[in-house]
């Protein structure tokens, strides 16, 4: 297998000639418009196009409070929003969700924020805010407290429409 230089909006392949194109949490980066016509362009008839979402479960409330403390709230209404059609030349979206979990230690759930842009966009003084706030959430919270490692639940978010 090559790997080929290209966007969602041009990619380096002939028309038709893919089964499925899937997206992995980058879809809210594309020119959906654009996008759309060049993933249906490459898609034989019949084809399958899937953005794929990890979220957060922020019904449980350490993972709703985890989020406030990072300023990184549940954004499942707005993935939904953007994928309630993909154009003229999809069918129907689909949606399956499927629950799972991750076991991170306190020191690796902060790594993961970490990489975050709000996290990677904040000013030193805001850095330093959320890190005292996330040190004070795994000593405090009743379920966080005193442990070791914590399940961090998610909820992925499959969407998927077949081109005509």
């Amino acid at each position: 297998m090559t790997a080929l230089a290209g966007s969602a909006e041009a990619m380096p392949l002939p028309d038709g000639t893919a089964d499925a194109v899937l997206v992995g949490q980058a879809y809210h980066w594309f020119d959906r418009d654009r996008a759309h016509a060049e993933i249906a362009r490459v898609l034989r008839p019949g084809g399958t196009f899937a953005p794929i979402w990890n979220i957060r479960d922020e019904s449980v409330g350490w993972v709703a409070e985890l989020g406030r403390v990072a300023h990184i709230g549940d954004n499942a209404g707005d993935v939904i929003e953007k994928c309630r059609t993909f154009g003229p030349t999809f069918g129907a979206v689909e949606l399956g969700e499927f629950p799972h979990q991750t076991r991170l230690t306190p020191e690796e759930v902060a790594a993961m924020l970490y990489t975050r842009s709000h996290y990677l966009t904040a000013g030193p003084e805001r850095r330093a805010r959320i890190d005292r706030e996330l040190v004070g959430l795994f000593a405090t919270h009743a379920d966080l407290a005193g442990r070791e490692t914590v399940d961090l639940p998610y909820r992925t978010l499959v969407f998927r429409a077949r081109r005509s």
